[in-house]
């Protein structure tokens, strides 16, 4: 049975891909996303909504893993995306523009499936790279 950082490794690049047939795999029916977006259901429904938003603004998003990390039940990342922006995005205007943005997860999982997920990331610096907010 693969182990929880075997499987955060997976959901991550499920996530980033835009996978929803993984990220069903892997978590649990009852997710609870404790950092929603504003528009977004705390639930898996809500996460794969989001998901396939980030994917469809930014459809060439990578992620590189820098840091993961497991005590118990407790899965923890540390990574940086960069990507382009294709869609509008928050009132922006799609023009193309990259972005390279570093954040971090937390996870809780229980028998092999995510329960829970938790977000911080540089909200801020994404904002002033897509030119909404000055540098």
């Amino acid at each position: 049975m693969p182990n929880n950082v075997e499987i955060v490794t997976r959901f991550e690049h499920a996530f980033r891909a835009g996978d929803q047939a993984t990220i069903d795999e892997l978590c649990d029916p009852g997710l609870v996303e404790h950092n929603p977006a504003p528009d977004q259901e705390p639930t898996l429904a809500g996460f794969k909504q989001k998901v396939a938003v980030f994917k469809a603004i930014f459809p060439d998003i990578k992620e590189d893993l820098q840091d993961i990390v497991a005590s118990g039940d407790t899965v923890a990342t540390r990574w940086v995306v960069t990507g382009s922006q294709q869609q509008e995005f928050m009132g922006i205007p799609a023009n193309g523009q990259a972005i390279r943005v570093e954040g971090m997860n937390f996870y809780r999982l229980k028998d092999g499936r995510v329960t829970d997920v938790w977000t911080q990331f540089d909200g801020l610096g994404m904002m002033q790279q897509l030119g909404a907010i000055p540098a």
